[in-house]
């Protein structure tokens, strides 16, 4: 994992993160003490509080005191516009069912490109290649984090 100083978090990430029963759980908690230990700044955004709140009080999440939230802006509109106007033509995704999620992780890509943020962690594979990989050549450029993963394998450790 390339040094990063900043990471915003997917909903798929801060849902597990109190959920102690989810399979991913221990994945989560471990690259949560990671970013913690290594000082890097753990983003929120307000568009992933609106997903976390269709499932629990974000109140809950909040109350760790562990995150820097960002509101969604006009520069952040106007990028998340382009992205989209760029990935339009391809037909495929534009019939997933899934259009609104889609939309909102523009939006996060957009915020991530605004801010100059160095990673991005989520159980979302799918935007890997139907989204990220494309975006690249608007200048989208971050570290991936797949939390499926974990840490340990993630950064070459055997334990």
């Amino acid at each position: 994992m390339k040094e990063i100083k900043s990471v915003l978090l997917d909903n798929s990430f801060v849902t597990r993160l109190l959920k102690s029963d989810d399979d991913y759980h221990p994945n989560v908690v471990a690259y949560f003490q990671y970013f913690l230990e290594n000082n890097i700044i753990l983003y929120l955004s307000t568009i992933v509080v609106s997903e976390y709140a269709v499932a629990d009080n974000p109140d809950n999440l909040l109350a760790l005191n562990s995150f820097q939230l960002l509101e969604f802006d006009y520069g952040d509109a106007k990028i998340a516009g382009e992205f989209f106007a760029y990935l339009k033509e391809d037909a495929e995704l534009r019939n997933i069912e899934e259009r609104k999620v889609i939309i909102n992780d523009l939006k996060l890509f957009a915020q991530i490109y605004n801010r100059g943020i160095d990673a991005f962690i989520t159980k979302d594979r799918k935007a890997l290649s139907k989204m990220i990989a494309p975006l690249k050549n608007k200048g989208l450029n971050f570290e991936y984090l797949d939390l499926t993963i974990p840490l340990n394998e993630k950064l070459g450790r055997l334990f």
